[in-house]
């Protein structure tokens, strides 16, 4: 069994440590360990989540090392423009602004095109995409320079992949979204990062291996799945190098940069490995 890292390891690559830290999608899965991490560097961590859990807070309280720390949490729908402006302003006010803003709040819903509601497509571009964008809104009059803005897309914003096609949709706009972002708030000297990771072992992750397909299992294994403390050690490493794209995972990194470079060949090659796969299912 190997040693988990210190969150002084964890940290190592940032210049300074921030003092307040927004999470949102903090209730579970990458979010939440992302917390843990911060607080055993005796940061501020406010999260925000749809679906809060009775046992969120006092779990996250054992990885506090001061008694002087604040840790809050606050209930948000990011798909509600409105909704995430209030709770966002109120705590900034409540609190403090945050000096990293990390946006982890995301679904997956995956089915071939044609099974793929109109209802489930939009509710998917509503949380990963719009929910991004809302978030970018409502945190950013609250930033100040030195700040840094991280957005959570997926490999699945660069290279799209069988049955995901509201999930891929909204992971491009998000990458969109944060390239525009980078450059726009370059003037203000804010930072912006995309997060763009293969499969992480997270409940999310559990339930598509539950319910999807066994063919998008297939071609998503060829970048990797990491568990939740390489993701972080990685992603943490990019944050705090200020690195625009950050991609956990010597695999995954090597599609992106293969998918971005040479897009006709990788798609290539994409079918056929489909089309080995669906041989094998006949």
């Amino acid at each position: 069994m190997t040693r988990q890292a210190s969150a002084g390891e964890y940290l190592q690559g940032f210049k300074s440590i921030p003092n307040t830290v927004f999470i949102t999608g903090g209730g579970s899965g990458i979010g939440r360990y992302l917390a843990g991490i911060f607080l055993q560097a005796n940061v501020n961590v406010i999260i925000f989540d749809k679906e809060l859990t009775l046992e969120l807070i006092p779990y996250l309280e054992n990885y506090k090392v001061s008694d002087r720390q604040i840790l809050a949490a606050y209930s948000l729908d990011v798909r509600c423009s409105v909704n995430t402006e209030q709770v966002i302003t109120q705590a900034c006010q409540e609190r403090s602004a945050p000096d990293l803003m990390i946006n982890c709040a995301g679904i997956l819903r995956t089915a071939p095109f044609k099974e793929l509601s109109a209802e489930t497509f939009q509710q998917v571009i509503e949380v990963n995409l719009l929910g991004s964008r809302n978030v970018a809104a409502a945190v950013l009059p609250y930033l100040n320079p030195g700040a840094h803005l991280v957005l959570f897309a997926s490999l699945a914003g660069i290279v799209g992949t069988y049955t995901q096609a509201a999930y891929a949709a909204s992971k491009f706009g998000v990458v969109g979204l944060a390239e525009v972002l980078r450059l726009e708030l370059k003037q203000e000297a804010i930072d912006v990062s995309v997060v763009c990771p293969g499969e992480i072992q997270t409940p999310m992750l559990d339930e598509e291996r539950r319910n999807g397909s066994l063919i998008t299992e297939e071609l998503n294994a060829v970048a990797g799945v990491l568990n939740l403390e390489q993701a972080a050690q990685q992603i943490l490493q990019g944050i705090g190098r200020r690195q625009y794209m950050i991609t956990p995972g010597l695999r995954a990194k090597l599609i992106r940069g293969f998918a971005r470079k040479a897009s006709t060949l990788f798609r290539w090659l994409s079918d056929q490995k489909l089309k080995r796969e669906l041989s094998l299912k006949r």
